[in-house]
């Protein structure tokens, strides 16, 4: 099952698997924005990251003296979505906790994606709800892949406003943040950029991010307000995934225990988390 949103510009489908965006058509660049999946190398256009986000090195958490047998990004990206709203430009789906979720991560939960066609891109906001008893921590974020010619055309980078601190590379998916990390206000892609995999970049509030063609152009623009942001790709493969995330992968000496890890967001019984971003496709950016 899908769901299908439609502006005079904009046309997107959303899957009720993972609700996965898989097609975002614009009409007036005749193109369709998102990565189609291809085996061998990657076989997703947009992931749900819920309650965490990339690699546990002890595949799981302990919370004192419980195990929470977790896989990489976790569990969301799996789950089937049912719909609540929908008009022509808006979408409202929801997921919640299932006897097959509460094996792996034993809390009730519930996410609520909301997705806004706008005249220049899509908003989308995910509302994080606890609606049981006991507080739990977690992490989420967004895994959308681009199709750009980052490989065919050398030049393409990412800008940040304002500079923000990164990049930090991942080694064998592992995340490690320096003491006195450096400032960037531009990322280039190259062809070795994302050798090793991942690159992280931590934001600070109020930012947006572009991706910018070889000349200099904004050709996709984010703003968001998650502290954190991965870019990856498939080294010779025309992808690029630009990921808005709460949390990070596991740093290579995280002892397992969720109060120590990096970027947990905690909600209390009954309290909910809204999580936001906007992706405009500027109109005069014609490549």
């Amino acid at each position: 099952m899908e769901w299908r949103l439609e502006n005079t510009r904009f046309r997107i489908t959303v899957q009720a698997m993972g609700a996965e965006l898989s097609l975002l058509w614009d009409s007036e660049r005749q193109r369709n924005w998102m990565w189609r999946p291809l085996p061998g190398v990657w076989n997703n256009s947009a992931t749900q990251l819920f309650p965490v986000v990339g690699q546990l090195i002890h595949n799981g958490l302990w919370q004192g003296e419980r195990f929470f047998p977790l896989a990489a990004h976790g569990f969301l990206r799996h789950q089937l979505f049912t719909c609540i709203e929908q008009d022509d430009t808006r979408l409202v789906v929801e997921a919640c906790d299932t006897a097959e979720t509460r094996e792996m991560w034993p809390f009730s939960w519930r996410v609520r994606i909301t997705w806004q066609l706008l005249p220049d891109g899509i908003d989308v906001t995910w509302s994080v709800h606890n609606p049981g008893g006991e507080p739990w921590g977690y992490s989420s974020g967004w895994h959308p892949g681009f199709a750009l010619p980052i490989t065919q055309e050398a030049g393409w980078a990412v800008q940040f406003a304002p500079a923000c601190h990164g990049p930090f590379v991942t080694h064998q998916r592992t995340l490690s943040i320096p003491e006195h990390p450096l400032t960037v206000a531009e990322f280039p892609l190259l062809p070795d950029s994302f050798s090793h995999g991942a690159v992280y970049f931590s934001l600070v509030d109020n930012s947006h991010w572009a991706v910018c063609s070889p000349d200099g152009r904004p050709q996709i623009v984010f703003y968001g307000n998650q502290p954190w942001l991965a870019l990856w790709g498939v080294p010779g493969a025309d992808l690029l995934c630009v990921e808005p995330l709460n949390g990070t992968t596991d740093d290579p000496h995280f002892e397992g225990q969720i109060t120590n890890k990096r970027g947990i967001c905690w909600l209390s019984a009954g309290e909910h988390h809204d999580h936001r971003l906007s992706v405009g496709f500027p109109a005069d950016s014609e490549q």
